[in-house]
């Protein structure tokens, strides 16, 4: 048989699975290595290529063809991921972040080893407190805007066919109404309702000044993420999703679950942009944890999250994550 272009064994990653084991790689080594953000590494294609061999399996005989896949793939989704820096000939050359990131499609590739940790500690808090609470069916969960939340939605999803729970989903995030349409979904066990709006194209959030929409609306969990955390003060960049956030956060009742992976806690607020809340108005925070344990080099933003230890009370210490309550009072 003869063997595909590209891979020397005939076996080769589809595409948008070669991305992400990629994006995977670029997580795990920012977390193990001394760099401040993974914006700093820029990481030798040969690496990328062991890496592959060694924990994929599939060994391709060509930087370029793998370069070549991951052009076609943000041709495909119509946004840049990666910046090819030269080496000493055409072949050799390192791989970088496309920088800045602003839309969806590009962020919620960012941090996706900590992303996919922090869902997963959410869904197995909302799971636990089911049970706990003998919560009556179906679950009512409002999913925020958001990368992080939208991994959540993934699980859900996939998890529909197994879980035994109900759930009745509100969102605003685009990409989790997409995971939602998904032909795989257990429609038996998820129904998912939208919010008015206009969707914005870079953030992916149904958006609309009119927020009375939010208001008084009960739930039993509220999970969303931010983008800033400075001084206890969150902050987003869209005016229109601050606008949505504030209300869900302060007019909604629920279960509130912050969700950050640490990145998001700066030594400086956003620029031109006011908090629509605290950490303290979340019930919940969840982090991931890092599976170097103590040998990881301690970061910027752990030293800055060490600061609101105490607001923080563990109450789940998982190996992937640690679920922190909020201490009010």
């Amino acid at each position: 048989m003869p063997q595909r272009p590209g891979a020397a064994g005939g076996h080769r990653l589809k595409r948008n699975d070669l991305v992400m084991k990629i994006f995977f790689l670029f997580s795990d080594e920012q977390e193990h290595s001394s760099a401040e953000s993974i914006w700093d590494l820029e990481l030798p294609m040969e690496q990328i290529r062991q890496y592959l061999l060694a924990n994929h399996g599939v060994s391709y005989r060509s930087n370029q063809w793998i370069f070549t896949q991951l052009r076609r793939y943000e041709q495909e989704i119509g946004v840049q991921l990666f910046r090819k820096l030269p080496g000493s000939n055409r072949d050799e050359f390192r791989l970088a972040f496309h920088y800045p990131m602003r839309s969806f499609h590009q962020k919620r590739h960012l941090y996706v080893t900590q992303k996919i940790k922090v869902a997963n500690g959410v869904y197995d808090k909302i799971r636990n407190e089911i049970a706990q609470r003998k919560i009556a069916q179906p679950i009512r969960v409002f999913l925020g805007a958001g990368s992080t939340v939208y991994h959540l939605a993934t699980i859900l999803a996939e998890k529909s066919w197994q879980d035994e729970n109900s759930y009745s989903v509100c969102t605003h995030n685009v990409g989790s109404l997409q995971t939602f349409l998904n032909h795989n979904v257990n429609y038996d066990r998820i129904s998912v309702s939208i919010l008015n709006g206009t969707i914005d194209p870079i953030t992916y959030t149904i958006v609309d000044s009119d927020t009375s929409q939010f208001a008084n609306r009960e739930f039993d969990f509220i999970v969303q993420g931010t983008s800033v955390v400075h001084e206890g003060n969150l902050y987003i960049e869209s005016a229109d999703e601050k606008q949505a956030k504030q209300t869900i956060l302060h007019n909604c009742t629920g279960t509130k679950i912050l969700v950050v992976t640490k990145h998001e806690f700066k030594n400086a607020p956003l620029a031109n942009a006011t908090p629509y809340g605290t950490i303290s108005d979340y019930d919940y925070v969840v982090v991931p944890r890092s599976s170097a344990g103590e040998e990881r080099p301690q970061k910027e933003y752990d030293r800055l999250f060490e600061q609101y230890a105490h607001l923080f009370e563990p109450e789940i210490m998982n190996w992937n994550y640690t679920i922190l309550r909020v201490v009010n009072g």
